[in-house]
């Protein structure tokens, strides 16, 4: 079942690959995605996402340190951050969930992403 919503899913992830398949699962449901990569992650948060789904090892801005500076600014506070790493934390902090990567069926990416979306949007 398709899937429209508010705002694109935005990929924060360095490895191109990754994105692709990332965006291919998300496609394949319907989501619209976003890619931040070749670019600082926040200042493409102009396009209004709805959720974010976070790589924490990354060259210019780690995720940690984008999560630290989403959180800290009231227009980007409250959208919700899947964690998805090779290297997840002990402590995720408020991300909604928290993905292996390579050890993760696309439901499970699915699963967090529909839970993750506002109150009020269709689940696909």
């Amino acid at each position: 079942m398709a899937h429209r919503a508010e705002g694109p899913v935005l990929l924060v992830e360095d490895n191109a690959e990754t994105r692709d398949v990332l965006a291919r699962i998300l496609h394949l449901r319907g989501y619209e995605t976003v890619d931040a990569a070749r670019r600082a992650g926040l200042p493409r948060l102009r396009c209004t996402a709805s959720v974010i789904v976070l790589d924490l090892r990354m060259p210019n801005m780690d995720g940690s340190t984008f999560q630290r500076a989403l959180k800290s600014d009231r227009r980007w506070a409250g959208i919700p951050v899947i964690i998805y790493s090779a290297y997840p934390p002990d402590d995720p902090g408020d991300a909604v969930g928290v993905l292996r990567k390579g050890s993760v069926d696309p439901d499970a990416l699915l699963d967090l992403v529909a839970r993750a979306y506002p109150p009020g949007l269709p689940s696909p």
